[in-house]
């Protein structure tokens, strides 16, 4: 009787690289998400639940008061021309304290820029710099007699 020797292929050396190969990959992942924190919306989000959330209840006001926030924002590049008309429950433009612009990436932090919006013929402009393409939030802030009353708008930049 002679010992034959049985060949099983290469697939025990493929099974072994396959899961060489989905360990490394799940590492490397590991090592991406690690240094590369997402930013927190809030610290405290079980205070934040139970808390209205103070844009929110400025939108809110906003309505109450009848003011109507209205954006045009003309994206060329990096720069989106932004102008805003602000009425009130009337139609005419209400005397503002400040108006200011905040531009926001809900997608990344650290992009965050407030900038004022300068009074013009047809309401307030101002120049906002857009340096990603994708979503952004631009939300118009109106300062009245000490209070604020915002609204938030979606832009898309190619």
């Amino acid at each position: 009787m002679s010992e034959e020797r049985r060949s099983s292929g290469p697939w025990p050396w493929i099974v072994g690289g396959l899961l060489l190969f989905m360990v490394s990959s799940s590492l490397a992942f590991l090592g991406i998400a690690l240094s590369h924190p997402d930013a927190l919306v809030v610290d405290d989000a079980r205070r934040a639940s139970r808390e209205e959330h103070p844009e929110l209840a400025a939108s809110r006001r906003a309505e109450a008061q009848g003011w109507r926030f209205a954006l045009t924002a003309d994206v060329q590049g990096q720069v989106a021309d932004v102008r805003v008309s602000i009425r009130d429950s009337s139609g005419a433009e209400p005397e503002l304290d400040a108006v200011s612009v905040r531009r926001i990436r809900p997608a990344e932090g650290g992009f965050d820029l407030e900038t004022p919006l300068v009074r013009g013929a047809e309401g307030f402009r101002a120049e906002v710099q857009l340096p990603r393409p994708g979503r952004w939030h631009l939300r118009v802030s109106a300062e009245h007699d000490g209070e604020s009353l915002e609204r938030t708008f979606a832009v898309w930049r190619p």
